[in-house]
């Protein structure tokens, strides 16, 4: 895990090494070591754990030009990860276009401070957060925001269109921030600044290729397993397996993992006495038995959301992202760091690539394989029976899109009824990321490739920090995902089963039990207990306090009724969550004390 934090001064004033220490404090979670250089108009930082097999920051005495190297990137077809002397070495630093075909969590500066010319790129999925704030004669940039406002020359003032988008469920192609004064890089860009100007630039672009249609079930599953296989070991990253943990669930994704995982690495997972619904033990047990795998159980109890010293511990003052199961996963990643584990390896991005329940049905019809028809009329009553998916995939049969926008408009389902006018107005355009490819299914491209997911990695990577362990994230490399979207989507769900792809391809690997399991990694009772348990906290200090600042963005009459629901955990409850999460983070920026 590093981060970094770099000053350009533009008009070529000497850099403060004071001034850029300060700034490389604010990152100090994600280190104890902090490589720095600094000379003339440019001061780099990089802030590392101890024992990093690389010096991330490299210099040529001959030409002056410089590489920093923040998190790991691997070029095309290289099997161990890529170097900051590396990178000054090869042509690509030298024509000042920076690398291609890079997969990995990076942030990557290239510099020739001489001519007055900085690079900056971000991984092509987003894994590393890029964070600026560009002036007439100054270039800050870091991997944290909080970095940036830290600087005073650069204001700390909210982005109200931010906020709109945040509390109205939207996700945005990946250029803003919740400051006015700092702009996010987007994935797969390169800001370049040099000869007065300063430009980004999408430098990578996730490829229209054909589908894998004409391949047998066998042959895709065995697709399937070598692309895991290859995105664990770039993640690992020639690192030693004994120091890998497994964030270990009875759910696919997870236990996919481990299925693929070298042998060496150990299985962390929660236990729950007081929330049973949650506790995944059986399983769990049955796929550490199986692969032989050493498993460690941690205990759930008492950590739900808003738990003990959540306030304090989990809410960003930069982020209202605050995630209501941080004090649970800080204690696994807490666990396996004290059992000498450097790296833990999620899940996390399983969902968002086998996310095609709106498309599979169009993709089966169209491929005409036998049983289409059947699985038609089998949507057809799921649907009249008020199956949410089922509809959206009936809805996807509509042929164009021109069709589908007024229906939207017609059930006035944008903007979000919840928002109130003041928050509609501020709500900016829905776009789509700039590294999508372009034609038809750009939506599907969106859902598969996990826009909606891109967004939350670096508040995932902050936690990880502050817990001292590297976060891992396999389902989240770009081979893999380009290999995804080339499968038609009924080969990731069909007839109301997720992830049939998967459950072909590891039978016998995985026990059947958790194969033919439907259901995986229930932590909704424990969410909707968190709740239960501060309500009265809640009504009092948030949803009835004339300070509230959330009235003015979501409408009261429509989130009170799902205040006091209990029982099942619903799409309100997401809003719910939300505004919770947004009046923790304006409470922590106001230096108000959460009850």
């Amino acid at each position: 895990m590093s981060a970094f934090v770099s000053i350009f001064h533009r008009d070529g004033r000497p850099v403060d090494p004071a001034r850029l220490a300060s700034l490389a404090a604010t990152l100090e979670p994600y280190g104890e070591d902090t490589a720095t250089w600094c000379r003339g108009p440019l001061g780099v930082a990089v802030r590392h754990r101890r024992g990093a097999r690389h010096a991330p920051i490299h210099t040529d005495e001959g030409s002056g030009r410089l590489a920093a190297l923040a998190g790991h990137l691997h070029l095309a077809d290289a099997t161990e990860p890529a170097t900051a002397a590396g990178l000054l070495a090869g042509s690509e630093a030298e024509s000042g276009e920076g690398p291609a075909g890079a997969r990995g969590s990076f942030a990557l500066l290239l510099a020739d401070p001489r001519r007055g010319r900085l690079h900056l790129q971000r991984d092509p999925l987003g894994k590393h957060g890029v964070f600026y704030a560009l002036g007439p004669d100054l270039l800050l940039a870091a991997s944290e925001p909080s970095a940036l406002v830290a600087h005073p020359a650069v204001g700390d003032e909210i982005d109200e269109a931010a906020v709109a988008r945040f509390l109205g469920f939207r996700f945005p192609a990946g250029e803003g921030s919740f400051h006015r004064a700092i702009r996010q890089l987007p994935p797969g860009h390169r800001l370049v600044v040099g000869d007065g100007e300063a430009t980004v630039e999408r430098c990578w672009r996730l490829r229209r290729l054909p589908a894998l249609a004409g391949g047998g079930a066998d042959e895709l599953a065995a697709g399937l397993v070598t692309h895991l296989a290859q995105a664990v070991g770039d993640e690992i990253a020639g690192g030693d397996p004994r120091r890998v943990a497994i964030s270990l669930s009875g759910g696919l994704d997870s236990t996919a993992l481990a299925a693929v995982a070298p042998r060496g690495a150990r299985a962390f997972s929660w236990t729950f006495a007081d929330h049973p619904e949650a506790d995944e033990r059986r399983r769990v047990e049955a796929v550490a038995r199986h692969l032989e795998l050493p498993l460690t159980f941690v205990p759930g109890d008492g950590l739900e959301p808003l738990a003990g010293d959540f306030f304090d511990r989990f809410v960003h003052p930069e982020s209202p992202y605050v995630n209501p199961f941080a004090a649970l996963k800080c204690r696994l990643y807490a666990t396996a760091r004290d059992a000498g584990c450097e790296q833990v390896l999620v899940g996390d991005g399983g969902d968002a690539l086998h996310a095609a329940r709106e498309h599979w049905l169009r993709d089966l019809l169209a491929a005409r394989e036998p049983g289409a028809l059947g699985s038609l009329a089998t949507t057809l009553r799921r649907a009249a029976g008020g199956d949410r998916f089922a509809r959206r995939a009936l809805g996807r049969l509509l042929p164009f899109d021109r069709l589908r926008r007024p229906l939207r408009r017609l059930l006035r389902r944008d903007p979000p009824p919840w928002l109130t006018a003041e928050g509609r107005a501020a709500l900016p355009p829905s776009s789509l990321s700039p590294t999508l490819p372009p034609g038809p299914q750009r939506t599907r491209h969106e859902l598969t490739a996990g826009v909606r997911h891109g967004e939350l990695e670096s508040e995932e990577r902050r936690l990880f920090a502050y817990c001292g362990v590297e976060r891992g994230n396999p389902f989240w490399s770009w081979p893999l995902v380009e290999w995804a979207l080339r499968l038609p989507a009924h080969h990731l769900h069909r007839d109301g089963v997720d992830k049939p792809l998967v459950r072909h391809a590891f039978a016998g690997r995985l026990p059947a039990s958790v194969l033919a399991a439907r259901r995986g990694g229930l932590l909704g009772g424990v969410f909707l207990h968190g709740l239960d348990r501060r309500r009265d906290d809640l009504r009092r200090s948030v949803f009835e306090s004339p300070r509230s600042d959330w009235p003015r963005w979501v409408r009261r009459d429509w989130l009170a009724p799902h205040l006091a629901a209990t029982g099942t955990l619903t799409f309100a409850h997401t809003i719910l969550w939300r505004v919770i999460s947004y009046e923790l983070w304006v409470r922590r920026r106001l230096g108000v004390g959460w009850p």
